[in-house]
């Protein structure tokens, strides 16, 4: 079933260890509803790869695999979000990362009147790591070609991003997936999550 406007969601985040399938999950459900994506890490990247002085300062953070300040983070979501029209969607990945953070988000989102669902996808420490190594070697992922690397995001993941999770949960909006499945069968979870199916 495709989407339809006037369900219950129109804004969701996709959160979970490197490698569990923000990504991947993101644009299928993208394809599915014609939601408008944002991404923290793929907006870090791109910045990256500037050649100028904030290119310079979140290479210097991003390459060691380190996040870069909640200010800024939020800076570029808000960005993001207020571009959206109020009747359209909006899919996160990778944002919220931190308490800071899910607090700003969810104070942004009930101020535009936007209701939001949290989907977090489960997967082990050791399923991140395999996953971050493989997708390293066809992609360019200075922030994931070693396993120190990986192990230092999934250090601040447990620091920084689980009190976020367990504030959505507070809230809740919080919901749980396998991430270990096939990707297919977790888009069709995610569908099922959000009355899409």
């Amino acid at each position: 079933m495709a989407y339809e406007k006037g369900a219950i969601t129109d804004t969701v985040f996709f959160i979970g260890r490197p490698g569990c399938g923000k990504g991947t999950q993101t644009s299928l459900l993208a394809q599915r509803t014609g939601w408008k994506t944002f991404s923290t890490g793929n907006s870090f990247k791109a910045l990256r790869d500037e050649e100028s002085p904030l290119g310079a300062r979140v290479r210097a953070d991003f390459d060691k695999g380190q996040l870069s300040p909640d200010w800024f983070a939020e800076y570029l979501f808000a960005d993001a979000l207020l571009a959206v029209a109020l009747e359209d969607g909006l899919i996160s990945e990778g944002f919220p990362r931190s308490l800071p953070q899910a607090q700003y988000a969810q104070k942004l989102l009930t101020w535009l009147g936007r209701p939001y669902q949290v989907i977090h996808l489960l997967v082990t420490d050791e399923e991140a790591v395999r996953r971050q190594l493989s997708r390293a070697q066809v992609e360019h992922r200075p922030d994931s070609d070693d396993e120190a690397k990986i192990r230092i995001r999934l250090d601040t993941y447990r620091t920084q991003t689980e009190p976020a999770l367990e504030y959505f949960k507070e809230q809740g909006s919080l919901i749980e997936i396998d991430g270990t499945k096939t990707r297919e069968e977790i888009a069709a979870d995610v569908a099922r999550t959000l009355h899409l199916s």
